[in-house]
């Protein structure tokens, strides 16, 4: 298991002791039939933007906040999810205080085909901030494996984006198991390009586009 330096913005590791799981047959949806304009229809999607309320996140150059930076570009992956037919579950769709334990239950109680969080980070201030950057994505449970490689993958080879790695880890929001659970960190705002790019919104199109495209290649997959 591969351990990297905490940085601002991960979400914390709440226990390392993995709970006793009884797996479910795998009920996730085949989309053998679905329609070309509507690939995802009917597939229930939760997207959870991290932080908000008192939780700000990272801060960037320009005052941004990484609690409304993980808003935006999640209602913009909403959006386009929809339009491909999806029913899409977010856990929260404005500024408020929402903790890990109550982000979980929603994931439990929505029972959605998969579970995405969204973050923005940033490194200490005595980080290289001109040399850290990339994206780096998470998963924790056997069930999350293989759509965290697709979307980290197809983020680096589709955008370009640098690789800050793909990890195993358990984080409160990869242990939900009732879903393949998959958390993303999308950039750092504590660095130049990754700022720039993160808050271009032509840059915001083509992140959501290339998501809600492994996203419906995974379930064509399955």
């Amino acid at each position: 298991m591969k351990f990297i330096p905490l940085l601002i913005g991960l979400v914390a590791l709440n226990s390392l002791i993995t709970p006793t799981v009884t797996w479910a047959q795998d009920k996730t949806p085949n989309l053998a039939n679905s329609s070309l304009e509507k690939p995802l229809s009917g597939i229930k999607i939760l997207l959870n933007a991290g932080h908000g309320g008192k939780e700000l996140g990272a801060v960037g150059a320009t005052g941004l906040l990484a609690k409304d930076l993980n808003l935006q570009v999640t209602k913009l992956l909403r959006d386009e999810l929809v339009r491909l037919g999806a029913i899409v579950v977010m856990t929260r769709e404005d500024d408020r205080d929402l903790s890990l334990v109550e982000r979980q239950k929603i994931i439990e109680q929505e029972l959605p085909a998969i579970a995405l969080t969204f973050h923005y980070r940033s490194l200490p201030d005595d980080g290289d901030a001109e040399n850290t950057r990339g994206v780096s994505t998470y998963w924790y449970h056997p069930q999350a494996h293989s759509l965290a490689t697709l979307l980290h993958n197809r983020l680096v080879n589709d955008l370009g984006r640098p690789s800050y790695g793909l990890y195993w880890q358990n984080l409160a929001l990869t242990r939900p198991h009732t879903a393949p659970s998959v958390l993303l960190e999308l950039g750092f705002m504590s660095n130049p390009d990754d700022f720039e790019v993160a808050t271009n919104p032509q840059e915001q199109k083509k992140l959501v586009k290339v998501l809600a495209e492994a996203i419906t290649e995974w379930f064509r997959s399955k």
